[in-house]
């Protein structure tokens, strides 16, 4: 209780110390966690659209095991082969179920295509959110015809599905033993190597495919929001050393006016070490208010944010403690010096001051 009495009842100048050390450490809670949150959506956005995911397009059909050398060279772990036949009124894509780890897919109802025991596994389908009005089919489990052949849809894509490869809303998509009558195949893959196209020439042939890799896109743009980020994050954390650097400005110049207090406190019996502890915990105990204050001020802030913007920006709390916990360390080193200029005041220089008079 002491404490409080000090800082609140005998230190109005500390109301100031504490403001500033609110607007510095709400500044630098908030770029973190707005930048953390700009850098994880722009990279959902990139799965989104595709950018993530690179394609080989082959030109000339061949029969051959192609697509397994290339995964087995690259441990490829996500790929979907694929199939393609443009038909007048929508495009045919056969592949497999593994497609689904690969694509970022939207459901207006239903599922991807899923493997089964059955030979022909049950003749799923799932269809773009236009098809529903061309094949008068709104529901799962309905059973439409494609090129005589009954299917029957486990998914229909939402409205306004598509990325940088597709505009899913006119593809349908069944497993690719039925389209044999392809005029277009290849494979989609998620691979974090970078791939040298030396060896895919000796592979398949230099003329005999197309080569789509987006991840130097994505990765250029991550680069920079994260060095953005590291800028702000820096630049915050100059403001929290300013406000330290207030804070121990402000102990020192009260160090005079409180000389009479430390010369009556030592003339009672009280150590260097009393007045020591009383002045770091005093410069502690304000930065654990100004973290409290900020704390919930940045969560009001967020808060506003989500319900204004229409956005949902959520605070993780254990990426932002360590920001905390380094805070309250700098703001307890930087208060060791004045802490130990007060404690070595001594009565004779009360005296001198005529702090006693």
């Amino acid at each position: 209780m002491w404490l409080i009495k000090e800082i609140f009842y005998q230190r109005k100048r500390h109301y100031l110390t504490i403001l500033a050390s609110c607007i510095s450490i709400v500044l630098l809670l908030l770029v973190n966690i707005i930048s953390s949150y700009i850098i994880e959506n722009v990279s959902l956005t990139f799965e989104q659209l595709g950018l993530n995911i690179s394609c080989v397009q082959l030109l000339e059909k061949r029969q051959d095991n192609w697509i397994d050398n290339i995964t087995e060279i690259y441990d490829i772990e996500k790929y979907s082969p694929y199939n393609k036949k443009q038909e007048k009124d929508y495009k045919i894509i056969g592949c497999d179920n593994g497609l689904a780890n690969i694509f970022t897919f939207n459901f207006e109802s239903g599922h991807f295509l899923t493997e089964t025991s059955n030979l022909y596994n049950d003749n799923q389908i799932v269809i773009g959110n236009n098809l529903k009005y061309y094949f008068n089919c709104y529901r799962v489990n309905e059973l439409i015809n494609v090129k005589g052949i009954s299917f029957r849809v486990v998914g229909i894509l939402e409205n306004g599905s598509k990325n940088l490869y597709e505009d899913f809303d006119d593809c349908i998509f069944i497993f690719d033993e039925y389209v044999t009558d392809y005029t277009q195949s290849g494979f989609y893959f998620v691979n974090e190597k970078m791939f040298n196209e030396r060896q895919i020439n000796d592979l398949i042939g230099k003329d005999n495919y197309i080569f789509i890799d987006q991840r130097q896109t994505k990765d250029s743009l991550i680069t920079l929001l994260n060095l953005i980020r590291i800028v702000l994050l820096a630049l915050s954390f100059v403001s929290v050393v300013v406000s330290s650097i207030c804070v121990v400005n402000n102990s020192l110049s009260t160090i005079h006016n409180r000389m009479k207090e430390i010369g009556i406190k030592k003339a009672l019996g009280a150590s260097s070490r009393d007045i020591y502890l009383q002045f770091i915990l005093e410069n502690i105990f304000i930065f654990l208010i100004s973290i409290a204050l900020s704390c919930l001020t940045v969560l009001v802030i967020i808060k506003l944010i989500n319900i204004y913007a229409e956005i949902k920006v959520t605070v993780d709390v254990f990426n932002n403690i360590n920001y905390v916990a380094l805070i309250l360390v700098i703001g307890s080193v930087c208060n060791i010096y004045p802490a130990k200029k007060a404690s070595e005041i001594t009565i004779i220089e009360t005296i001198k001051n005529n702090q006693f008079s």
